[in-house]
């Protein structure tokens, strides 16, 4: 009889049914803020999944360990213990996961309208912004010379001609000290022809290796 008390649909599985379709709408507003907001650029199909589906796991969750402190402690353990075993993400998509499970813990809660009032306000703030605030496309180049090469002034003209700005990030030494690796942060001009660039860098270095990356590209979406 216990058993079959579980599958009987009364007022609070009516809710809970409820509460998690409004998480699949609002899990949809959040994915497709957050795909908008980076047409034409780099993102992962799968943290887009992870922001749709994580506001509806957190309105099934909330409304059953609202009322319970040792259930609440323990999903909060569940949670650091994901974070732990992700990777470190971009700010974004930090900012993209405490929005979508903030979403999803408002909308279990009942508070349907503050839910998706926040979703609308928070998504199309984050679109705006985006579009409209746009920061310095910054990139890493790495430079690998040889130990006698003076690499403060060798590389200047180059860097004049293709970049609007550059910065010394970090120098280190490798292959026992016969070798260093010099990291520069750049902003290649908009015409920049990447290849010349690098093709005018190896016939300073002596042939070594050159790299140049993007920073987002070192990073990996969380969860």
């Amino acid at each position: 009889m216990d058993i079959l008390t579980g599958f009987m649909i009364n007022d609070e599985v009516k809710t809970s049914v409820f509460s998690m379709f409004m998480g699949i709408i609002a899990g949809c507003g959040i994915a497709a803020g957050y795909i908008c907001a980076n047409k034409g650029k780099k993102l992962s199909k799968n943290f887009a999944i992870t922001v749709f589906l994580l506001p509806v796991i957190m309105t099934v969750i909330i409304p059953f360990i609202a009322t319970d402190l040792k259930k609440t402690l323990s999903l909060a353990g569940v949670f650091a213990l994901v974070r732990f075993r992700s990777i470190p993400g971009d700010s974004k998509d930090i900012l993209f996961t405490f929005f979508a499970a903030a979403a999803g813990l408002v909308i279990g809660l009942g508070s349907y309208l503050v839910g998706f009032a926040m979703v609308i306000v928070v998504s199309l703030l984050y679109i705006l912004l985006t579009k409209f605030w746009k920061t310095e496309e910054k990139q890493i180049l790495k430079i690998t010379i040889p130990e006698d090469m003076n690499y403060k002034d060798v590389f200047e003209d180059l860097f004049d001609k293709y970049l609007v700005k550059h910065s010394v990030k970090n120098v280190k030494t490798s292959n026992m000290g016969t070798l260093f690796t010099i990291s520069y942060w750049v902003q290649p001009k908009k015409d920049c022809d990447t290849k010349a660039f690098i093709d005018e860098l190896r016939t300073r270095n002596g042939n070594l290796n050159i790299i140049l990356e993007n920073p987002d590209d070192m990073l990996a979406p969380v969860l």
